[in-house]
């Protein structure tokens, strides 16, 4: 298992202890094609698709390829291979003041092999971007047991690269033949979102100028190769910041109040609802563990102006939390203050974080709702199948209600977080798996919710990939063309489609359905 709602029994897990492993366990599948063998890469196991399981083989990176090569500081740069936690990277870069800004809620527990395999993105991402954009170097082992390097090349370089006569030269011309040959086709099929993570980014590999490798396999879930080890870019955390905090008692006034806060240039616009707000407040004492407090009475005190507020007011139907940062106080002060005026234009209740101690409850809540799901649900199970879709904010007055009137028709018990400044929406119902009417409306709800993610222009993953619950609905999102040049792209690649097969190509509802969850 990992954090979807799947469960798949493998044959053998393997513990590679580095990149010469990995060559030989490929190089062991091609010599037994009467086998059928596979190989599907795992990390820290928190992905939420079903990426990380497979039938035959599972490399699992956690035990042994954990190492960080060290942090560059004056190129800005990080090496890891991907069984490395982002809580430790980010340890030792925060040390030389830099950071990987793309990290998921998930930080605490993910590792970086994850990050890369789906394209991560976070509460930052607003800013910053998601994984792609911090990925300068790739060590992969392709499907002939070898291990390459994946960088930015020039046109010149790309050429030489070419014009080789083995596995790697056949990848380049191959692959920019399809990317030249069906090139408008591509530009064209990139989502009009901010955030995407489903299908292949062929549209960010050639600009005919550049050809990066790097954009085709982050975020391509190990189906085209296994990664052994990435550099990163880094950047420098910005040295002020405030948190602001809006309390929404319904969602009528959502998009406009969204888009009135975009406008004022926040780093991140996160939020969660009403249902993860008392999850939080029942088990309250996890947060205090969640935040490393010490004292469970002065963990309470931080809450008392939010009490004093919910009783008065209610509780909020939805929290939005706004980042604004800045080189120095007064900039983020001067952000601030227009975000008030904003928020005082919509008669919601506001509050300023007094420092980061005040701020750190609400980033928990959001950080670690799903977590708090996960353990303390009895009787139900989180089942993520309509848990990371996007559509541009803009959009939002148009699609949220009719997503509301959609669920209306379910009786689920759900809740809703994400990343509200992107339109990124991560909805989480809690369902029974023993009874029968679930499969049903995982499949049913999930389709309907897919279909009019996609009336709107948006995309069916922003950040959690496509795995087993979403490769079946690609061809909804891109249509039968660019489908066919993803499976052409994996055959190039993985002919023989022993890296994670059904996954991004060749996945099925059928597949999905034999591998829910029973209990």
């Amino acid at each position: 298992r990992d954090a979807s709602i799947f469960e798949v029994r493998p044959e053998v897990v393997v513990y590679p202890r580095d990149a010469h492993d990995v060559s030989a366990i490929v190089q062991f599948v091609n010599t037994h094609p009467e086998w059928r063998l596979s190989i599907t890469a795992r990390a820290g196991g928190t992905c939420m698709s079903g990426g990380p399981l497979g039938e035959s083989i599972i490399l699992n990176f956690g035990r042994y390829m954990n190492r960080i090569e060290g942090v560059d500081p004056a190129r800005q740069t990080a090496s890891a291979e991907p069984g490395v936690y982002y809580r430790d990277f980010d340890m030792l870069t925060r040390a030389h003041n830099l950071m990987l800004p793309s990290y998921p809620a998930s930080r605490e527990i993910c590792m970086l092999g994850g990050m890369v395999a789906n394209n991560a993105g976070g509460e930052k991402s607003l800013t910053y971007g998601k994984t792609d954009r911090y990925v300068s170097r790739l060590q992969t082992v392709l499907a002939d047991g070898k291990e390459y390097t994946f960088e930015p090349l020039s046109r010149v370089e790309l050429e030489k690269k070419m014009a080789q006569n083995d596995f790697e030269g056949a990848i380049y011309k191959n692959l920019h033949t399809i990317l030249e040959k069906n090139y408008d086709a591509v530009v064209a099929a990139r989502p009009k979102v901010s955030k995407n993570s489903a299908g292949y980014a062929l549209w960010d590999v050639w600009d005919q100028k550049t050809f990066d490798l790097t954009k085709l396999f982050v975020g391509s879930q190990g189906t085209l190769g296994i990664i052994t080890q990435t550099t990163f870019r880094l950047v420098k955390p910005a040295l002020h910041s405030g948190l602001f905090v809006l309390f929404l008692p319904d969602l009528h006034s959502l998009a406009g109040i969204v888009n009135a806060i975009l406008a004022c240039k926040p780093e991140s616009f996160e939020s969660y609802d009403d249902y993860t707000l008392r999850f939080a407040i029942r088990y309250m004492r996890d947060l205090m563990h969640f935040m490393k407090a010490k004292n469970f009475f002065r963990l309470a005190v931080r809450f008392i102006p939010e009490a004093l507020s919910f009783l008065s007011g209610g509780l909020p139907k939805l929290v939005l939390l706004a980042e604004f940062t800045g080189a120095t106080e007064a900039e983020v002060r001067e952000k601030m203050n227009r975000a008030e005026e904003a928020g005082l234009a919509f008669g919601v209740r506001m509050r300023r974080a007094g420092g980061a101690a005040d701020a750190e409850k609400y980033w928990t809540i959001r950080r670690e709702s799903f977590n708090l799901l996960r353990h303390h649900v009895r009787g139900l199970h989180t089942a993520p199948f309509i848990d990371d879709m996007v559509v541009a904010p803009d959009r939002l007055p148009q699609f949220l209600p009719e997503l509301e009137i959609m669920l209306k028709q379910y009786n689920l018990i759900f809740t809703v977080a994400g990343h509200i400044g992107n339109g990124n929406f991560h909805i989480i119902p809690l369902m029974d798996f023993k009874k029968p009417e679930t499969e049903k409306i995982i499949f049913e709800l999930g389709e309907k919710v897919y279909t009019l993610v996609l009336k709107y222009g948006g995309s069916i993953t922003g950040e959690h990939n496509d795995g087993i619950i979403r490769t079946p609905f690609l061809p909804r999102m891109y249509g039968d063309v660019i489908c066919q040049l993803f499976e052409e792209v994996k055959r190039i690649f993985d002919p023989h489609n022993i890296f994670n097969p059904g996954k991004k190509t060749g996945g099925t509802v059928d597949y999905a359905r034999a591998h829910l969850i029973r209990e």
